[in-house]
């Protein structure tokens, strides 16, 4: 069967930043102009049909669709971009986008605080520059001092769970190790009380940095860095956010 034409087409000439964030120094990637024809991505993201099914999104306060392209040579200059070699996360990996708005929204506990990723996360953002506002926030957890959570514990976790007196419990098993995270950093209490992103942080939260959404522009973190989206109750009520995602790991697939 024939693939649809592909208009994944990467700018040679994009525009690289790297930052490094926190007490962890945290690296950013930043690609300004990344795609040749960013108009023609949109349009391919706006033609195709969505879903909020929770199989599909997850926790993403949205809406996801895909498509079968061919997506290894952006697999590659994100790897190049990155540093190191980055596999996909998913065999097999479609293309993903994803979109937001703000009319009739209500958030749950999880979509008012940060969240985490599964290893190295990467997005474009495709709005039009006129609608770009807001962006991703990056956040240090206050009552730990935590920036990221490692996927299995290392010794800042170990000295954490010492320091509060923990069962090893916690830390020997991956339900265990899940069950110190929802309680001591993704606690209910932390999130916003309203019905609103975590934005500029609250008592629990603080604001690292603001990566601005801006068209066309590629963002590449550790997804085990506390992130969310950076948007107010007024933005996006008529047209959505819209992104691509791609989510990448250190270790191929065995």
């Amino acid at each position: 069967m024939n693939m649809p034409s592909n208009p994944l087409i990467i700018n040679p000439h994009c525009q690289v930043n790297i930052e490094y964030l926190g007490q962890g120094r945290h690296k950013i990637v930043i690609a300004d102009d990344f795609y040749q024809h960013p108009e023609k991505v949109l349009q391919l993201a706006l033609e195709l049909p969505y879903t909020d099914r929770f199989e599909i999104v997850g926790n993403f306060p949205g809406v996801r669709a895909s498509i079968n392209l061919e997506i290894q040579p952006i697999f590659q200059k994100i790897s190049e971009l990155w540093g190191i070699p980055l596999y996909q996360f998913f065999d097999p990996q479609p293309v993903v986008f994803q979109g937001i708005t703000n009319k009739n929204y209500l958030l749950n506990i999880g979509q008012r605080q940060p969240h985490i990723d599964q290893d190295i996360t990467a997005m474009v953002y495709l709005n039009p520059e006129e609608s770009c506002v807001g962006g991703t926030g990056l956040y240090r957890h206050r009552p730990t001092g935590l920036e990221r959570v490692p996927i299995t514990p290392d010794q800042e976790i170990r000295n954490l769970a010492d320091r509060l007196e923990l069962s090893d419990e916690f830390l020997t098993s991956a339900e265990g190790y899940e069950n110190f995270q929802n309680s001591m950093i993704f606690n209910p209490l932390f999130a916003n009380r309203d019905n609103t992103y975590i934005n500029e942080g609250n008592e629990y939260w603080e604001l690292l940095k603001l990566i601005k959404m801006k068209t066309n522009r590629l963002i590449i973190f550790d997804g085990r860095c506390f992130h969310s989206q950076y948007i107010f109750p007024e933005q996006y009520t008529e047209a959505f956010r819209v992104n691509q995602i791609i989510y990448l790991s250190q270790k191929p697939k065995s």
